[in-house]
């Protein structure tokens, strides 16, 4: 895993505007810009099938580890508030399927593989590896600024379709309305999310989360036209809901959810302890725990719930600012992240392995200024190369 320089492509602005891709440039807030159009990382098909099968075989283990969690009444644990416990168990019982998830992993580049995080309900990032790098690939090979042979791990938009194809044809499902924040990327992953639920034969609508409504006289949740809502893909992470005014709809309503509210429990971060009880000395698996202290000094303290690295302590560091300081936190071993250098300073790669149902996909990149991935990381394209 070697990470490349290369010239960059003369439109390369206008050609991620082509596909939706908009908040790629640097702003006041977030001075670095977002994607990486100079450099790439380069693996080895053999890099790539040990990626491929550790990232299946950890699909699997989280997923017996989400059961698990709920089956044996460990809910309280991972931060699930105990108002939601009969619903999320219910919501695991019927089956309700799941759409997309992502696992982040530290990856040296030789064969240690290990799982940092799973991004189960709200994972980002998607229309940058499905859609933008393979743009950028075909440009890039045209161009002949890639080595001869270079292809890509990246099936996602080909799987996502055929998910939502499988929902249409084996669950029923014949209309999904889909909603997020008035959030740039939010309503662009939203928006790309619809187009291939729609591809697949889906009657697709959109509502931005603010207005989604609610009545006492009604079971579901409503659009702006009061009309039920019957199937939503919803971009909006549970633990956000549950706080909110109407955060008791969550476990009455007869809307059905996607991704499903089982997916609050594959969220949780806690489930990285459960996942090491369940599986110690996993070679892809760090040590984590729920109890303070049980493994020593050197490991990373993370909220149960956070997002764009807040509140994340490294090993004698202090803690990164952020909204989730008051949460209870897991508690997981250390590991260092490969080291790149760029132009303009050294990164740090954190791979994203994509899963369309139970299945993984494809790849993408995000390289951090700091060992911590938070919103300065940068997303990088990457390139699997013969030889």
């Amino acid at each position: 895993m070697i990470r490349r320089t290369v010239t960059p492509r003369p439109n390369w602005e206008a050609r991620l505007q082509e596909v939706g891709f908009t908040w790629f440039a640097p702003t006041p807030e977030h001075p670095v810009p977002y994607w990486s159009e100079d450099g790439y990382y380069a693996f080895t098909p053999a890099q790539i099938d040990l990626l491929r099968a550790a990232s299946q075989e950890l699909t699997t283990l989280v997923l017996e580890a989400t059961g698990y969690a709920i089956e044996r009444g460990r809910l309280a644990e991972l931060g699930i508030p105990a108002f939601l416990h009969s619903a999320v168990r219910d919501s695991w019982e019927q089956d309700e399927p799941t759409v997309y998830m992502r696992l982040d992993l530290a990856y040296d580049g030789q064969g240690g593989v290990k799982l940092l995080e799973v991004n189960a309900q709200t994972p980002t990032s998607l229309l940058e590896a499905a859609v933008s790098q393979w743009q950028w690939l075909e440009d890039q090979q045209a161009r002949g600024e890639l080595p001869a042979g270079a292809t890509q791990w990246n099936t996602i938009h080909e799987a996502l379709t055929e998910q939502w194809a499988h929902l249409k044809a084996a669950r029923g499902l014949t209309e999904v309305a889909f909603s997020s924040a008035r959030v740039e990327e939010d309503a662009a992953t939203v928006t790309y999310l619809r187009e291939l639920a729609g591809a697949a034969g889906l009657r697709t609508s959109f509502i931005f989360t603010e207005d989604l409504g609610t009545s006492a006289a009604e079971s579901y949740l409503l659009d702006t036209w009061s009309l039920p809502l019957r199937q939503l893909m919803w971009l909006w992470p549970f633990e956000f809901a549950w706080e909110s005014r109407d955060s008791a709809f969550l476990a009455s309503t007869g809307t059905r959810f996607i991704e499903p509210l089982w997916k609050a429990v594959t969220g949780s971060k806690g489930l990285l302890a459960l996942l090491h009880e369940l599986n110690p000395g996993h070679p892809h698996l760090l040590p984590a725990t729920l109890n303070p202290g049980a493994l020593g000094a050197n490991v990373v303290r993370k909220p149960l719930y956070s997002r764009e690295g807040q509140n994340v302590q490294l090993p004698g560091e202090a803690s990164t600012p952020g909204d989730y300081g008051d949460l209870p936190v897991v508690e997981q071993a250390y590991t260092e992240l490969p080291t790149a250098q760029a132009p303009d300073g050294p990164r740090y790669p954190v791979l994203g392995v994509w899963i369309a149902g139970d299945e993984v996909c494809g790849l993408g990149v995000r390289e951090g200024r700091s060992r911590v991935t938070d919103n300065r990381a940068t997303f990088a394209p990457h390139v699997v190369v013969p030889g």
